[in-house]
């Protein structure tokens, strides 16, 4: 019987992690800023770059903040697939498979066979997985290669262990925050475990651990921060957005008891919270990887206090609390109360959320979307010895023909703009065609333009 529930859910997964794959979600602004860097590291080299005029690039550290961890696959599979959405969607299916399975490996260590599987069911039936996961972004990547280094933590304490697992640890530790700047928030739960652990550990393993961390982290700053100083980084990172933290910090904070998507994640989050403080008072064992995750959990909702309020930015602490939940819950059941009506009430979560995955939810809003499909039919006929401008759209390039000789200029925040400079060839008639989305076009001048045609979000523009 369990074999089968766990087929049921793999085929669960596999279907919401592929069905309408191009066009649910829709690619957008973030999605095009990782894949254009996706396909110059393939053309060009490993740095993170982008094109903003034929044969011109500049870096791409301040604006494209995940890292090799998700670029590099997906540049090696344009190097051997072609370079199109399906190709880049197609390595995030990977991604959301791997991780599901390492999830469930994990939670099948942390707790009863019965509970790991509604941490599984829970974990598949959850919406936001797919509308994050499908699109080409960091979060599930770095989910991953944060599960397997959990999976290492709970092999090096759950027996005597060579200096070759806490290679691995220290290697996927690394590969989590080089994916995304948001996974540094893992190293201070890690680093107060490490601190309590000391006295298990040999000079060799912590060498073996240190080294593996050390050079993916090398890595990652060598590629991601190629002329960049430590001051620019740092500014980026502190405040990204160029807002006021404080009023940012009010207003988040009031999203988590008046929105239902933030509510949810903050009662995952109190509910995990609460059961641990029982266990840790009535002395029961607690592993050093839910340690870490409920640590890493708590800072990313402090986190997503100060800055635009995204919900995938609460989104990783959102899917821990999920996975451990079933665990949390049965720690605060009544013992009054009969069994059945825990496992009850745990099927008709799954069950609401499944609903929500095919009905309600932002990636269900887009089942029916033809977006891709206007993008390609559109733009991949074009010429390729015309030029084009692509205004605030990042995502565009992937659809022009190879070869197309093209410009461009986005805004991402008021401290990160790129292709500024460019922007007076479109005033001056220099690229043959325009291309913008849905953003304010009072900065550029289109007088020798006409319209051409509208397709989705996006209008094209001709020279006259």
């Amino acid at each position: 019987m369990k074999k089968i529930f766990i087929i049921t859910g793999g085929g669960l997964l596999l279907f919401l992690s592929t069905y309408h794959l191009t066009e649910s979600p829709p690619t957008w602004f973030d999605e095009g800023h990782i894949i254009q860097v996706a396909i110059n590291i393939a053309n060009q080299g490993p740095y993170t770059l982008f094109k903003v005029a034929p044969g011109e690039y500049v870096s791409a550290a301040l604006t494209a903040t995940t890292g090799y961890p998700v670029t590099f696959p997906i540049a090696a599979a344009f190097k051997l697939f072609g370079q199109n959405l399906v190709v880049a969607r197609s390595v995030m299916v990977i991604f959301i498979l791997l991780f599901a399975y390492c999830a469930f490996m994990l939670v099948r260590r942390e707790m009863p066979p019965a509970l790991a599987l509604y941490a599984f069911f829970l974990l598949v039936t959850f919406a936001p997985l797919y509308g994050n996961g499908k699109n080409v972004l960091g979060e599930v990547p770095g989910l991953l290669y944060l599960t397997v280094f959990l999976l290492f933590v709970k092999y090096i304490e759950s027996r005597e262990t060579s200096w070759l697992y806490f290679l691995g640890a220290g290697l996927f530790l690394g590969l989590a925050v080089a994916t995304k700047p948001i996974f540094i928030l893992l190293l201070p739960p890690t680093f107060v475990v490490l601190l309590f652990s000391w006295g298990k550990l040999t000079l060799s393993k912590f060498i073996a651990g240190f080294s593996a961390f050390s050079a993916a982290m090398g890595l990652w700053i060598w590629i991601q921060f190629e002329g960049q100083s430590f001051i620019q980084m740092v500014s980026l990172y502190s405040n990204p957005f160029a807002i006021d933290i404080a009023s940012a910090i009010f207003h988040n904070a009031f999203l988590f008891i008046s929105r239902p998507e933030p509510l949810y994640a903050l009662a995952l989050a109190a509910v995990w919270m609460l059961s641990l403080v029982i266990r840790i008072r009535k002395h029961e064992p607690i592993s050093c990887a839910e340690y870490i995750a409920i640590g890493f959990t708590l800072l990313t909702y402090l986190s997503f206090l100060r800055i635009m309020p995204y919900y995938r930015y609460f989104f990783l602490g959102e899917v821990l609390a999920l996975l451990y939940f079933p665990l949390a819950y049965s720690t605060l059941w009544p013992k009054r109360i009969p069994r059945i009506f825990f496992h009850l009430s745990l099927v008709l979560l799954i069950t609401l959320q499944l609903y929500q995955c095919f009905f309600s939810s932002w990636v269900a809003e887009y089942y029916n979307s033809h977006r891709t499909a206007e993008l390609t039919e559109t733009l991949s006929g074009l010429s390729i010895v015309q030029s084009i401008f692509v205004y605030q759209a990042p995502e565009i390039p992937l659809f022009l023909p190879i070869g197309m000789p093209y410009y461009q200029y986005f805004f991402t925040t008021p401290i990160i703009v790129t292709g500024e400079d460019k922007l007076h060839l479109i005033t001056e008639g220099v690229p043959d065609m325009v291309v913008t989305g849905q953003a304010r076009l009072e900065q550029i001048d289109l007088s020798l333009y006409e319209k051409n045609s509208e397709f989705d979000r996006y209008t094209l523009w001709k020279k006259k």
